[in-house]
């Protein structure tokens, strides 16, 4: 397997971004695309099927399928990771396996997942591993991309199991961190929008997420500051007011430590130029 491409497009909502990322077009005749949807409303047409576009969507598209996104006018920007990959030839078994499902689920149109939204972050390293100059973690980004594969389009159709009681409380809480992630918003607001304490706030949630209730909101910051280093020419310290860091030292040592890299190395080995408006 061999990725091709890696792509990360934040709030899209028109204009010369969407005649771009948006256009109807296809890829090669080995060629497999995956499009993770994070937020937003619109559509995502493959072939002559159109399907509603919602946070938590996952698209399969295989070789030579057309596609292509439309926002919905007047709705919530839409924010997505597309990751466009390949089988080579002489493929192990493991990839033949692979691909052979894939395939299949092509061929029975089982190529719309629901996907737990946590994925976003893996999607993100993903990407940063793909587009590395060094070839081994480029190797460990198609290790993912095939551990997501298996996951959800090799594995049986049985239940995971039963949904955790905890799980409402959570989806609201995620709900409200990513309606509310350009303002400085505390652990203990959140549990107070929930009604619960934050002792038991900070605990089911690390239990669902596996991660605190700071960490998330943290890394959501980061993810969407990442968005702007790649797809427009704001300063940090203007995208670091944006994001509600206490100040742009500060914006920069917390991008640092999730990403690797200060913001203006992300934005000189990421940039996206087709996004300038």
């Amino acid at each position: 397997m061999k990725i091709l491409d890696s792509v990360f497009v934040y709030r899209l909502a028109g204009g010369d971004r969407i005649s771009w990322h948006g256009r109807y077009h296809a890829h090669g005749g080995s060629d497999f695309e995956l499009h993770f949807f994070l937020e937003g409303s619109g559509a995502f047409q493959c072939n002559r099927t159109r399907y509603p576009v919602s946070p938590g969507r996952l698209y399969l598209t295989g070789p030579r399928e057309f596609h292509s996104i439309a926002p919905e006018a007047g709705g919530k920007p839409l924010t997505w990771y597309a990751i466009l990959f390949t089988f080579t030839d002489g493929a192990d078994n493991q990839d033949h396996r692979l691909r052979l499902a894939l395939e299949r689920s092509l061929q029975n149109r089982e190529t719309v997942l629901s996907v737990d939204p946590n994925f976003r972050f893996q999607f993100e390293d993903l990407l940063q591993m793909s587009r590395s100059a060094d070839a081994s973690l480029r190797e460990s980004a198609a290790h993912l991309l095939r551990s997501f594969l298996y996951r959800w389009f090799v594995r049986s159709s049985a239940s995971e199991g039963t949904p955790s009681g905890n799980r409402p409380h959570v989806d609201r809480a995620l709900a409200y961190m990513e309606k509310s992630v350009r303002e400085h918003l505390t652990v203990e607001d959140i549990a107070r929008k929930l009604g619960l304490s934050e002792e038991h706030f900070i605990r089911t949630f690390r239990e669902e997420v596996r991660m605190t209730p700071h960490q998330y909101f943290t890394r959501l910051k980061v993810e969407g500051a990442s968005g702007l280093l790649m797809s427009t020419d704001k300063t940090v310290g203007e995208i670091s007011d944006w994001f509600g860091f206490e100040n742009q030292f500060h914006f920069s040592r917390i991008f640092r430590k999730c990403t690797g890299l200060s913001p203006l190395q992300y934005r000189k080995t990421y940039l996206q130029t087709v996004d300038f408006t």
